[in-house]
This record gives structure tokens, sequence and C-alpha cells, in this order.
């Protein structure tokens, strides 16, 4: 039977308890309302500087406000901001959504933008900028296919070069000479009229697309097949030593014994 002091020690128990759960009850609410009252960001389209200025202002008030990504540290908030990217501005972060998935499945992938600061200050380079003209040579000028697919290089060419000014042909000429080397080596091969950017970047896609199918089919498939080892037995059968007089019995072959009887000396079969 429970004493006196068992029921205090038990209410004080539930009583701890109660203030545990209102305060996890209060801190809830507090998280709720933190952020009420601020609206979500409008999604921006890439379109005018004052609007990119607009939108980061917008999202890092309202970021505030989720616990989530509120001190605004480490690529969580990034992967928020680019949610709320449309039209030219989400072609700009296909590449950094891309790098954060592969990211999420391998963590030896480096985070193109590791942290808010690094992504802000690439968003206000690129729709900040105060001279889009100079700013978009310079990128073509230190932009190179790399590892990178044809089809990558090609999708971030095109978001600068259409404010360079550059012709067609000295558009064509930047972008092949950026190409890697193994692209350029498969071009010189090639019987399509490469003359125009836009049948480059085709016949450079066809290229790349083939070298990776190639690729492919020289990696032999490795066939996951039991080693000899699995069918030997643990132990080796045992056979007794021979006995040097023992007879020789052929099982195979069927003998015929003579029987002879002491009555008659001749044998019977």
């Amino acid at each position: 039977m429970a004493t006196g002091q068992d029921v205090l020690n038990a209410l004080n128990t539930l009583a701890t308890n109660q203030t545990a759960l209102q305060q996890v009850v209060t801190d809830l609410v507090t998280n709720m309302n933190s952020s009420k009252g601020v609206s979500k960001p409008h999604n921006y389209n890439g379109i005018g500087s004052e609007d990119a200025r607009r939108f980061l202002a917008a999202f890092e008030v309202w970021a505030q406000g989720i616990p989530r990504i509120r001190t605004l540290t480490g690529h969580e908030p990034v992967k928020s901001a680019i949610s709320f990217l449309e039209g030219e501005a989400a072609i700009w972060a296909t590449p950094i959504a891309e790098n954060i998935s592969a990211h999420t499945s391998n963590n030896n992938i480096a985070l193109t933008y590791p942290n808010w600061v690094d992504f802000k200050a690439a968003f206000i380079a690129r729709f900040e900028t105060a001279d889009p003209v100079t700013d978009a040579k310079t990128m073509l000028k230190t932009l190179y296919q790399g590892k990178n697919s044809v089809a990558s290089y090609a999708a971030t060419f095109k978001q600068y070069s259409g404010r360079t000014g550059y012709s067609d042909v000295d558009l064509r000429d930047k972008f092949y000479d950026h190409l890697a080397d193994r692209i350029k080596d498969g071009l010189v091969h090639t019987q399509a009229n490469t003359s125009l950017l836009a049948s480059l970047i085709a016949e450079a896609i066809r290229v790349d697309n083939r070298i990776h199918e190639r690729n492919r089919q020289k990696t032999p498939f490795k066939a996951v097949t039991p080693s000899a080892h699995h069918f030997q037995p643990g132990n080796p059968p045992f056979f007794p030593p021979r006995d040097p007089n023992a007879m020789d019995v052929d099982a195979t072959r069927t003998v015929t014994v003579k029987k002879y009887t002491l009555m008659n000396p001749r044998y019977i079969d």
C-alpha cells in the first residue's frame, strides 16, 4: 500500500511534467506567431534589379519567423529561397538545386553555396548588377564546360550570352573555345554544319551523349557469382589408409565361383 510520501512524490512528478508540457506548448505557439502577419515573399522571375532587391529583403524578413531557417546560416535558407524563383531566375538556380540534391545523396560532393551569405552575394551579382552587359561578358570569359555536360554548359552560357551584345559568330566561337577537349575531338569528325551557335550546341550535345553511351558500353558487366571455395566442404573427405594385404575387389564385374564337393571332385557352376 502506498504511503503518504509516495503519493506526495507522485503529485510532484505530475506537476513537473505538466510544467514541461506547458513550456513546450508555449514555445510552439511562439514559433507559430513569430511569422504571423509576415507574408511570404513574392516569387521572383529574374527581371528587374529593384525587384531582386525587394525579393531578398522580403525573404530575409519572412525567414526570420521560420525556426528552421531563422538564423540564415547553412544551405537550408538557400533551398528555401530558390523555391521562390521562377522564369529566368529559376533557370539560373537550376544548377544550384541539382548541386544541393547531389550533395544530399553524397556528402563528398561540395556545395556550390554552402551558406546563405555566399548565395546572397551570387544572387546580387546576377540580378542586382549595375552594368549587366559588362557582367555578362565577364561571366562568359570565366565560364567553361569542365566536367559538366554540354547541355548544362549551354544552359548557363545562354543565360548571359543574350546580354553581351556579341554577334552570333562571336558567341559561337566563345562557346566552342570553352568546350571540353573530348567534345572538340568529337566535333573534328562530324559532318554537321556548326557555323551557327545553335547548330554547334546541338551537335556538341549529340557528341557528348554519344561519348557517354560509348563509355557505358565499354564498362564490363560484373556479374556476382559465388566463388569456387563456396562449394567446397569445410572438411575434406576422410579416406582410410590402404591395407597392402587387402584383396582387390572389382564390384563392376561378375565373378563365376566354381564350387567343388567332397563327393564329386568335379566342379559345378
